[in-house]
């Protein structure tokens, strides 16, 4: 569709939990260049919820063991020699929470990020930063993304809308990029009373 639009995309932002969503699109991403279907893979950028974001202090700690910048792509040959020795100290840089954590955005909240290593690498090819957001500006996102699009998405499916406004406030997006962002997680209505529930 991109290129049928002429268009291209330079950033994408994703929500991450467990990480098969941010390691599929990258994957998709790193295909269709493989194959000619777009010129560059966008940056990649991820949001956590600062109540758990493992995968946040994993990319920092890899960052500083490989000797690379946040924001700056690497050559992707020096990033696949310094994962293989990253990925033999796995326990270095990824493990469960030692307090599970809270947050309105639970749908992010695995006591892992269980496809951490290929995120780590996209982000790392590509330029991109985890974002760790807080409370009030999931909340804040998710009012402005739902208001904006109609989509009654909840505070995990917008998660990606308060990385991008994080990273905006920042000053860290251009202001001719094109950028797209992930909304997923319909807000579940309440559940019907119980047949003969009393209602009230």
């Amino acid at each position: 569709e991109l290129r049928a639009a002429g268009a291209k995309l330079d950033r994408i932002v994703v929500q991450v939990g467990g990480g098969a969503l941010a390691s599929g699109i990258a994957l998709g991403f790193d295909d269709a260049a493989a194959i000619g279907a777009i010129e560059t893979v966008p940056t990649l950028d991820t949001v956590q919820a600062r109540g758990g974001a493992p995968l946040a202090r994993a990319h920092e700690r890899v960052l500083g063991d490989l000797g690379l910048v946040a924001g700056t792509p690497a050559d992707p040959s020096v990033v696949h020699e310094g994962l293989r020795r990253v990925a033999d100290r796995r326990s270095r840089y990824m493990w469960p929470w030692e307090t599970e954590p809270v947050s309105v955005a639970h749908g992010i909240l695995d006591d892992e990020t269980y496809d951490w290593l290929a995120v780590v690498r996209a982000m790392l090819v590509t330029g991109g930063r985890v974002v760790v957001v807080d409370e009030p500006a999931l909340r804040a996102a998710n009012a402005l993304a739902c208001g904006a699009t109609g989509i009654d998405a909840d505070e995990t499916g917008t998660a990606g809308v308060a990385g991008l406004l994080a990273l905006a406030a920042e000053g860290i997006l251009r202001p001719d990029e094109s950028i797209a962002v992930v909304l997923s997680g319909v807000r579940h209505a309440p559940a019907p009373p119980t047949p003969g529930e009393e209602t009230r």
